[in-house]
């Protein structure tokens, strides 16, 4: 099981709730600064692969929505810090 597909269960206590969702959100800005790290380098070089930034591009995309939706979990579950 990859570190981003936790289980779903019902019973789950509120702080391990909040433990889980911020370890995700940890997972999440990594990728997002990982990815955005690598368009850069890619786009720097002259054998530039269009097609395969375009696809690094969505997935950093998909990822930041992931973020908002994962930050919206902490704020739901009153994070006080999800949002500064």
């Amino acid at each position: 099981m990859r570190s981003f597909d936790l289980p779903a269960t019902s019973g789950q206590s509120q702080p391990a709730s909040d433990t889980a969702l911020r370890m995700r959100h940890v997972d999440l800005i990594e990728q997002h600064h990982d990815l955005d790290y690598m368009i850069s380098a890619l786009s720097c070089s002259a054998a530039c692969d269009e097609l395969l930034v375009a696809r690094l591009k969505k997935r950093k995309l998909r990822i930041k929505d992931e973020i908002i939706r994962v930050e919206r979990g902490l704020h739901v579950t009153g994070d006080s810090t999800a949002y500064p």
